[in-house]
């Protein structure tokens, strides 16, 4: 996974879980692609690529001086407010591969609080060691968290046993999540549903950044609509990318949305 760093003018800073659309100039491929913005300051926008096709591609491979056409920040993100247990509970942040981009905007979120944050676990899954070098990108907004007092702790899966211990993200979650916790969650559709599974199994609430196909980014082609849990339809970049756990799966019945954005 790259990095991708562009200079914005006129940026409007948007929150942790919003996304952008964006494309190369020129391009190859018909439609931008849909990222999850992973930090934004002074007008620089950061965002985590994992190139797998054409339009990831041609992204990662952008130079000083190239031009990307950028449409942002959009949908809705983690609600802090929301995130905020209750009780003595803790935030419990679930991330999997590409999906723990926008969780170092998460917690340099909960760092900007005036209030304490809440104690806070990190648990980012990988498939292997080299697909977690990304990791360096959480190092500054966990020591400005820690530094304001926050408790937090990080912990690390492989599915080769490359780095940490070896398995899934979510058999880290599982032994942890306990009654009381808030779990906000990003990354592979069936990650997705285990999460939530575990989340209803220890009666937490859980707040998911979902993924879907998607076009013009804005609602109106409709290209991105997933059902939920009541039968109704959402629109994943208008209404989302960020559902309820009960909104968007209600029992577990549904499976999470497909796929964010072609390769």
């Amino acid at each position: 996974m790259f990095v991708v760093r562009l200079r914005v003018q006129g940026w409007r800073p948007g929150c942790a879980g919003q996304f952008a659309l964006l494309q190369r100039e020129p391009s190859n491929v018909f439609l931008p692609r849909a990222f999850s913005l992973h930090g934004q300051a002074s007008g620089e926008v950061t965002f985590l690529i994992s190139p797998i096709g054409a339009g990831t591609e041609e992204l990662v491979e952008a130079r000083p001086g190239d031009v990307v056409g950028v449409l942002g920040p959009l949908g809705r993100g983690f609600p802090l407010d929301a995130l905020m247990p209750r009780g003595g509970g803790r935030l419990v942040i679930v991330g999997g591969g590409a999906g723990v981009a926008p969780f170092p905007l998460l917690i340099e979120s909960l760092a900007n609080l005036e209030a304490m944050p809440p104690p806070t676990v990190v648990l980012l899954g990988f498939r292997d060691a080299t697909q977690a070098e990304c990791l360096d990108v959480f190092t500054p907004p966990i020591a400005a968290l820690r530094a304001h007092g926050a408790e937090l702790r990080l912990e690390v899966i492989c599915e080769d046993g490359s780095l940490g211990r070896r398995g899934m993200v979510t058999d880290l979650l599982s032994a942890e999540l306990r009654a009381g916790d808030v779990v906000a969650a990003c990354g592979a559709d069936a990650m997705c549903e285990a999460v939530w599974r575990i989340c209803r199994q220890r009666a937490c609430p859980g707040w998911f950044s979902l993924e879907a196909g998607m076009a013009c980014g804005v609602g109106s082609c409709q290209g991105c609509v997933i059902p939920m849990a009541d039968g109704s339809l959402a629109r994943v970049c208008r209404e989302g990318p960020v559902f309820a756990g009960e909104a968007a799966f209600g029992d577990g019945s549904r499976s999470c949305a497909a796929s964010k954005g072609t390769p």
